[in-house]
């Protein structure tokens, strides 16, 4: 019976099913397993020889000696490196077939190890400060055609997203679920906090002014409209000139007044309007009566038939926009998120303090990810190779590590002849 086993691959559903690093890895594997056989043939062939056709004296003696020890070194370290992954010439010697039989702890191992000396804040953090992430990532955005790459893949995975959202889900979500939350929640403390940072932030004057600019304009193009007021109010023994009088002055007085409004940022009728907006807002936010009715008409807009057909045109619009805009190929939007994304690749590039920001903060975000979940991250690898056969596993493993542990193999049948050289000199050398 030969002690060499003939080379084998995974059988992960079949070699053809390996890639062709696997393949290349398991050719390697065969060769160094010949290579080290051949050795050990060389040095049984050898010690025969000298037995056979010498005396063992002199020179064949030191020749005997070393083939001897090689050979032995050779079984040896063949036994050592096969014990791992398979029973010897298919005995069941105790504690060989290693790796087979405690994969699972091997595997917990291995994850363990992986999870306490990789899988932390600082290991990971600093290799990917190093990485440089975002120049690289700046360097491949930079050319256009990995630019419509991400945008065609963004704009695949919307489309995505709208072609399972039908119409009758969106109907039933807003139906059934937002506008019973909206009912059953109280809404005039957030208009009340949205009122008031509107009018912190000055967000209404651009509104005030359009509206005041708007007013001037109209009151200037309409005058016949205060000249109507006061001749329906004035008395009827009141000339029409008096009348004529009034009406210009109160025009003349009317649109100064708006002019004033519109030109001075600071006047007092925006900031009673100002003030008055404050007031609704700490009115609405606090229990009421005016905060009560808000409620109540809310709440009866919202039970409204009409809203939920609102929401679904809304959503129709929605979706039509966003096709045209992003999905579409020739779309404006998509075009200019083109030039974003490559506005933000040279920036990545050329500005170093700004990708170095996003660089520690993607390691910061990384590091604190590994720190948590680390364990569960590494335990895909005890997981994997818990499902594993357990002769799969074996082979699998072999595939990997194999050819550098048939080193072991030649070394021992070198190591074994030298060894073997050295004893048998000590032995001539020594008197008597």
């Amino acid at each position: 019976m030969s002690i060499e086993k003939a080379p084998s691959v995974p059988r992960f559903g079949g070699p053809s099913e390996l890639t062709p690093e696997d393949q290349e890895r398991a050719r390697g594997l065969r060769k160094m397993r010949t290579l080290a056989l051949s050795l050990l043939v060389l040095a049984t062939l050898i010690f025969l020889s000298t037995h056979i056709f010498t005396d063992n004296t002199g020179v064949w003696g030191f020749v005997s000696r070393a083939s001897e020890a090689a050979m032995i070194g050779a079984i040896a370290d063949w036994f050592a490196v096969t014990a791992l992954f398979r029973h010897p010439l298919g005995l069941p010697i105790p504690h060989t077939a290693i790796i087979p039989r405690k994969k699972d702890t091997l595997g917990a191992s291995l994850s363990a190890f992986v999870a306490a000396n990789f899988l932390h804040a600082e290991a990971v953090s600093t290799k990917i400060r190093s990485a440089q992430v975002s120049h690289r990532a700046g360097e491949w955005l930079s050319k256009s055609a990995n630019r419509d790459l991400v945008v065609d893949r963004a704009a695949g995975g919307l489309e995505y997203v709208l072609a399972r959202i039908d119409d009758d889900s969106v109907v039933a979500l807003t139906k059934n679920v937002i506008i019973p939350r909206l009912v059953a929640t109280r809404k005039t403390p957030v208009l009340a906090q949205l009122l008031r940072q509107i009018v912190l932030d000055g967000a209404h004057h651009k509104l005030v002014d359009l509206i005041v600019a708007e007013a001037y304009s109209w009151l200037g193009d309409n005058p016949q409209v205060i000249d109507e007021i006061v001749h329906n109010r004035a008395p009827s023994w009141v000339p029409d000139f008096v009348n004529e009088q009034l009406s210009n002055r109160l025009q003349r007085e009317v649109l100064g007044w708006v002019a004033d409004v519109r030109d001075n940022e600071y006047h007092k009728a925006r900031q009673a309007l100002d003030a008055w907006l404050v007031d609704l807002s700490d009115d609405l936010n606090s229990d009421t009566p005016l905060s009560e009715k808000a409620e109540v008409i809310i709440n009866d807009l919202l039970s409204q038939s009409g809203v939920v057909d609102s929401v679904l045109e809304i959503w129709t619009s929605l979706k039509q926009l966003l096709r045209q805009a992003i999905i579409d190929p020739n779309g404006e939007v998509r075009g200019r998120i083109s030039e974003l994304i490559g506005e933000f690749a040279g920036r990545l590039q050329e500005d170093s303090d700004f990708s170095a920001k996003i660089d520690d903060r993607i390691a910061t975000t990384a590091g604190d990810l590994a720190e948590s979940f680390g364990p569960e991250i590494a335990s895909v690898i005890s997981d994997t190779i818990e499902r594993w056969d357990a002769k799969e596993a074996a082979e699998r493993i072999e595939l990997y590590v194999g050819r550098d542990l048939q080193y072991i193999r030649i070394n021992g049948t070198v190591i074994g002849a030298l060894v073997g050289l050295v004893i048998h000199t000590i032995i001539v050398l020594l008197p008597g």
